[in-house]
């Protein structure tokens, strides 16, 4: 390995744990070769051309990411058991990184974010402020090695998490039971969302979309290109929580012309129907003709539909 190389990139990685989904140490090794004169904001950025601006503060030594890190977080919807990889090059203020899931698979990162932010790199994190004192148990440093090369083989040492199987209630659309079921628009990424999608039955097209931290800031929402379903380029739809309504305007994707977006009224529903992180919402097209969709709301913890 060519250490006394200076344009090579510096990699590191990071086990995700419970205990660093809001704030977490960098390595006291990469900290004691280039923590002297670390810009602070760094820029985080994924492979899909995003940056995540978090800054960093030096505790007794050591550099901890804090504000903007648990944004960061929440929105790729890391867990217990993901692996985040860092690659720097000296003088930069930036980290480019990959993120592999629970299965050791690099995420799809399009499914695993809120788009709508595409145009705006750095994202307001008032909500996310710096920890003051902290008490982390951050045991993982010890299977830390820096790495000078950035797809070098090397699996990491970690336990995998073992998810208890969970019961789900079957949900059946308003027409129909027992004639041929449709199927997904799109194929959800997230494990519970694509539970949710083997379990629903509807004859109607339908779509599952996973709430993340950005759908609940931003006023739009990117959904599938409901191709067979919707061809108004732009138009109005409503949607349905038992017997509360809310108007949308659908229209097509700026960041991308096969998707298209919820947009004027969609914080107003979001709000107003409770939704928050981690809930997985079943978009049911019920009327082709008014372009009325019924929501089923599966609750972070609560495994029913909130659509009656």
């Amino acid at each position: 390995m060519a250490r006394g190389n200076s344009t090579l990139p510096i990699c590191f990685f990071k086990i995700i744990l419970q205990t660093n989904l809001q704030t977490i140490k960098i390595p006291n090794k990469f900290t004691r070769s280039h923590g002297v004169g670390l810009p602070n904001p760094m820029f985080i950025k994924p492979p899909d051309g995003t940056k995540w601006k978090v800054f960093w503060k030096n505790i007794n030594g050591e550099i901890w990411f804090q504000k903007g890190w648990k944004i960061f977080t929440q929105n790729y919807s890391l867990q217990h058991g993901c692996l985040v990889v860092f690659k720097y090059k000296e003088g930069s203020s930036e980290l480019d990184v990959i993120i592999l899931g629970q299965h050791a698979v690099e995420i799809d990162y399009d499914s695993s974010r809120d788009t709508s932010n595409d145009e705006d790199e750095n994202l307001d994190h008032r909500d996310d402020e710096p920890v003051e004192t902290l008490n982390v148990d951050d045991s993982d440093d010890e299977s830390i090695e820096i790495l000078n090369e950035w797809h070098k083989e090397k699996k990491p040492r970690q336990k995998s998490p073992l998810a208890s199987p969970r019961p789900h209630k079957k949900v059946r659309g308003d027409i129909e039971k027992n004639s041929q079921r449709s199927t997904s628009l799109n194929k959800p990424k997230e494990y519970r969302a694509r539970e949710v999608a083997e379990e629903f039955i509807s004859n109607n097209p339908f779509f599952i979309i996973s709430i993340k931290p950005a759908n609940l800031v931003a006023n739009v929402l990117i959904v599938p290109n409901l191709k067979g379903a919707i061809e108004n380029e732009n138009t109005n739809v409503m949607v349905q929580i038992g017997e509360r309504s809310w108007n949308l305007k659908l229209l097509r994707s700026y960041s991308d012309r096969d998707k298209r977006r919820f947009s004027a009224g969609w914080s107003m529903f979001a709000k107003e129907s409770g939704l928050q992180p981690g809930d997985v919402c079943v978009f049911e097209l019920m009327n082709k003709e008014d372009l009325v969709f019924k929501v089923h709301v599966f609750k972070r913890t609560v495994n029913v539909s909130l659509s009656v």
